[in-house]
């Protein structure tokens, strides 16, 4: 028998790149101009490392016994998919459109569009054709001013909850 495959790892250290995409013209993925357009916003060093990921919970519902049964079994029931509260960078006394100003300018309560997530290639690489992304349909809830660290370190920050408003699509690719 030939040796079990092991796959070499994937660094995710600073090759996260995060993008707010207001609109995706096709099922099949973003392209290259909507996710580097003038209307996308790289938010990768606006997020602070303590904001939510998405994440996922997946309910495992058990059988009903049957009189003949001794075991029961289970099957995947419903899920839940989550992004929770995002925290990113704020300067209240920024100029309009400045780089402080960008992200809560953007994500006014009740906007909606995709955030779109790459992983395992340098966060200052710039999005490519056939690159593979992960797409979240997202609705952002109320902003809220507060701090963000502690002490001499804290700086001023957005909290914000962000809704996924519909399916992922995973390991999708960019197009041109």
């Amino acid at each position: 028998m030939a040796a079990p495959l092991r796959p070499a790892a994937t660094k995710a250290y600073l090759r996260e790149k995060w993008i707010f995409v207001p609109a995706i013209s096709g099922a099949a993925g973003p392209t290259v101009a909507e996710a580097t357009g003038a209307s996308a916003l790289d938010v990768t060093n606006m997020i602070f490392a303590s904001a939510a990921r998405p994440s996922q919970s997946t309910n495992v519902a058990r059988t009903t016994r049957r009189l003949g049964d001794a075991n029961t079994y289970e099957f995947i029931g419903e899920s839940q998919l989550t992004l929770g509260e995002l925290r990113y960078a704020f300067n209240p006394q920024g100029a309009a459109l400045s780089d402080g100003k960008k992200a809560f300018e953007k994500f006014p309560e009740g906007t909606t569009g995709f955030l779109v997530c790459r992983l395992g290639i340098d966060r200052d690489t710039d999005i490519a054709a056939d690159q593979f992304v992960t797409v979240y349909p997202v609705e952002f809830g109320p902003q809220q001013e507060t701090t963000e660290g502690d002490a001499e370190a804290a700086e001023v920050a957005i909290t914000q909850s962000v809704a996924i408003t519909g399916p992922k699509r995973m390991n999708t690719a960019v197009l041109t």
